[in-house]
Order: C-alpha cells, then sequence, then structure tokens
C-alpha cells in the first residue's frame, strides 16, 4: 500500500478522535497544524469526513453531524508504517516463541512471511543491530543475539534520560495539541485493559508499547525516535521470557502507566515525573529478573 495511503488513513483516524473529543479544528490550515501534515491531505480528510456523514464543511465553521463510531475508524494494519508493521511482526515471533536466542533470521524469508520488501527487514535489522540486539551473518541471515545483565542496565540508564526529558516536553504542549486527544484516549484503553485484564492480561505488551511511544513521540528527536525501536522490542522480551508472576506484573504496570497519564492530564509535571520514575524502575526490576 502506498505511503501516502496509509497517510491519510492514519490522519483521518486521528481526525476521528479529535471530533470524539469535540476538539476539531475549524479550518482546513489549522487541521493540517493539529496533524502535521499538508494542507492538501487535510483537505481529503475534510471532504471524506463529509462523505461519510461526520462533518458538515460550511463557510465559515465546521459542524459536527454524528459522533465517531467504531466502525468508522481504519482497521490498525491499514494505517501502520511499514516499519511499525515490521517492528510488530517481529516481536510476536519473540513473544510466541518463534524466535529465540541464537536463532537465525534469513531476510528474503522474514519479508515474505511480513509481506513486505527485502530492503524494507535489511534495514529494520541493521537498526537493531545497532544495539546488538541481531547479530549480521554471511549470505544476508542474522543471529537474534539477546542481551545480559550489564546490557539491562545500560538500557535503563538511557531509557530513564530519554523518557523523563520527554516528560518536560509533554507538559508544555498547547491545551489544542493531538497529543492530549491521544492521551485522553490511552487514558480510556488502560482502564478498559484493568477492567478486564484477567482475560487480556497477554495484550499488554503491545499497550506497554504503545504507551511508551507515545511519551517519546513528543521529543521529535530522531536518535530518540530510533532508540525507542530497541526499547519496545528488547522489553517486550523479557516480558516473554520471564513468566513468573505474570499477570500480577502486567496488572501493576497498567496502573502504573495510569498513574503517569493521569498526572499528564492534571499538568503536574512533579507527579508524572514521580510515576514514570517508579514505573521505569519497576521495568528494570522485571528486566533483571528475566535474564536470571
Amino acid at each position: 500500500m502506498a505511503r501516502s495511503n496509509r497517510l491519510y488513513k492514519r490522519c483521518y483516524n486521528d481526525a476521528l478522535d479529535l471530533i470524539a473529543a469535540n476538539r476539531m479544528a475549524g479550518s482546513v490550515s489549522e487541521l493540517a497544524t493539529r496533524l502535521d501534515v499538508s494542507r492538501n491531505t487535510a483537505r481529503r480528510v475534510a471532504e471524506s469526513l463529509q462523505e461519510n456523514g461526520i462533518l458538515q464543511l460550511g463557510a465559515k465553521a465546521w459542524n459536527i453531524e454524528r459522533p465517531p463510531e467504531a466502525f468508522d475508524y481504519f482497521p490498525s494494519n491499514m494505517v501502520e508504517t511499514t516499519e511499525k508493521m515490521i517492528e510488530r511482526a517481529f516481536m510476536e515471533m519473540v513473544l510466541n516463541e518463534r524466535l529465540r536466542p541464537n536463532s537465525r533470521i534469513n531476510e528474503a524469508a522474514l519479508a515474505k512471511e511480513i509481506g513486505v520488501s527485502n530492503s524494507a527487514v535489511r534495514e529494520f535489522l541493521i537498526r537493531l543491530s545497532r544495539f546488538e540486539f541481531v547479530r549480521k551473518e554471511p549470505q544476508k541471515s542474522w543471529t537474534l543475539v539477546g542481551f545480559t545483565e550489564s546490557y539491562a542496565e545500560e538500557l535503563h540508564e538511557v531509557r530513564v534520560m530519554f523518557e523523563l526529558r520527554s516528560i518536560e516536553k509533554l507538559i508544555g504542549l498547547p491545551e489544542e495539541h493531538l497529543f492530549w486527544v491521544v492521551l485522553q484516549k490511552s487514558h480510556r484503553e488502560h482502564l478498559a485493559f484493568l477492567e478486564s485484564y484477567d482475560e487480556n492480561f497477554m495484550q499488554f505488551p503491545a499497550l506497554d508499547a504503545e504507551f511508551h511511544r507515545q511519551l517519546n513521540s513528543a521529543s521529535h528527536n530522531r536518535f530518540i525516535e530510533s532508540f525507542q525501536e530497541a526499547i519496545s522490542l528488547i522489553f517486550h522480551y523479557h516480558y516473554r521470557w520471564n513468566k513468573s508472576d505474570e499477570k500480577e506484573r502486567n496488572y501493576a504496570a497498567a496502573k502504573e502507566h495510569v498513574d503517569v497519564i493521569e498526572a499528564l492530564l492534571l499538568r503536574d509535571e512533579d507527579a508524572a515525573t514521580q510515576a514514570l520514575e517508579a514505573h521505569l524502575l519497576s521495568a528494570k526490576r522485571t528486566l533483571r529478573m528475566s535474564i536470571k
């Protein structure tokens, strides 16, 4: 699927979130700014919303005709980037034991299974190799290395530095920024997870990855964003291998997420920082236990 088409669908979903929160922009220019896209993409999104009976485009103001329903949204697999698709597929292979320490990874076979190009898979593995999580082998193959306790310690130190810096930037975002709408949605998703965690506790790794991605997205720092890819995979890796008290750990970690989210929504930087520090410390303990 063309990248531009995925961008449009992702922006369409974001616009639905704005409407659901009653914070829809009043013009194409304003919508383009909120979604961080071109005016052409914003106009296409607005026109589609009108065609679907959600929005009425007036000369001076836009009227919301009806609130968005679940069926209005494009499915997640239609809006994620190729990079995100590969990351998700790779993560699921690790979680499901299809890839274990010292497993050999063939570029062509992995690309065929995911449904992407060989070059896209190669770029993804090259990025992971920079963090020594995978190792390049001859003939376009790779090995999943895994990690040691010292590796986990170093990873935690950098993670704390990056994510605490992100808290500072998030607090300073303007009220109309899309992040606050996304954060409110994340809050609802976490509460729903906690409500039904007995049946859905295995969904926590994906919830955790998205939570931390949202925190780091505010940085707009290419190095932090690149690092987040490794963080997501490696911390999901330890969730897979440490099965002791898994349900209890996932529940506690999700509650820690909620503490961070609620402090951010209140624009309480000190409380958000303390809650995030507590959560990262819990994640560090679990990571070290999984290695042992």
